[in-house]
């Protein structure tokens, strides 16, 4: 074979390489899923932002992130390219009747490691999904304690649990990220409204009973953020921190079930009759 034969042969090859290779990358970068984000190994290394109690499931809860993701978001900004997120579930600790057991502080005890769940946000990453699916940039996987990935978790759930969080980056615990975890003093609920506890996951009394065009007034006294959902109907409050109160006006007849969009276990129903 002559020497130009041989050169425009070796070039072909190149060529043929160098595309496999580019659309390897595309496919790579494209290729949406779970499988996408690493085990987390260094999540020590970041930022413990927040400490959560979940009384609804009995777990105890420990959310990483870096120090470049807390600043954004004291700074209010959408958390950088890069950004990983890190909840480390465990089983708080009970008695022998099964009754949860607290420090001096009142918080949980740390039990035995449940599951690894993350979060990581990359620049071009989310493309692939639909718009009513979509959570921006952002990827969910799931972790076992051992650290092996977790093919069976359900991540449709984790963004359908997302999506409606945009405001905030899709991110649920952004408040406690950004150092908000508590208001100094909530506003006064409004006069002759029904007031609704919230606290240890549960809303006290679950079920009330009003009158057509009567205010309904939900408290929040967990260290967690709450936000009420009336099914079925626009009316929903925003993101409620301790000490955070909020108001919906019932104005038709009619059963009205809510719960906390942030933690769905957590119901309560409106009864609207004259």
């Amino acid at each position: 074979m002559s020497r130009r034969g041989m050169s425009g042969r070796v070039l072909g090859l190149v060529v043929v390489t160098l595309v496999l290779a580019t659309l390897a990358a595309v496919v790579s970068r494209s290729s949406a899923g779970p499988e996408k984000i690493a085990f987390p190994a260094k999540y020590k290394d970041g930022v413990l932002y927040t400490i959560a109690d979940r009384y609804d499931v009995k777990q105890y809860r420990e959310l990483y992130a870096s120090a470049a993701a807390v600043q954004a978001a004291k700074e209010g900004k959408p958390l950088p390219s890069g950004t990983v997120l890190t909840l480390i579930q465990y089983k708080a600790q009970v008695d022998a009747q099964g009754n949860l057991l607290k420090d001096a502080k009142g918080r949980f005890m740390k039990g035995d490691l449940i599951a690894y769940a993350v979060m990581e946000k990359r620049s071009g990453w989310g493309t692939e999904y639909a718009d009513d699916i979509r959570n921006g940039e952002w990827e969910y996987s799931v972790f076992g304690a051992d650290g092996k990935f977790n093919d069976k978790a359900n991540y449709k759930a984790c963004f359908q649990c997302h999506k409606p969080h945009d405001q905030i980056d899709y991110v649920i615990s952004y408040p406690a990220l950004a150092g908000r975890t508590m208001v100094a003093s909530a506003a006064p609920a409004p006069a002759g409204s029904i007031g609704v506890n919230i606290g240890a996951f549960t809303f006290g009394p679950p079920g009330i009973t009003v009158t057509p065009g009567k205010t309904v007034t939900w408290t929040n006294t967990d260290e967690s953020p709450h936000q009420v959902t009336v099914a079925g109907t626009p009316l929903k409050t925003g993101f409620l921190l301790k000490g955070q109160n909020a108001s919906l006006t019932f104005k038709d007849e009619g059963v009205f079930n809510y719960n906390c969009a942030l933690h769905p276990n957590m119901k309560g129903t409106v009864q609207v009759s004259k």
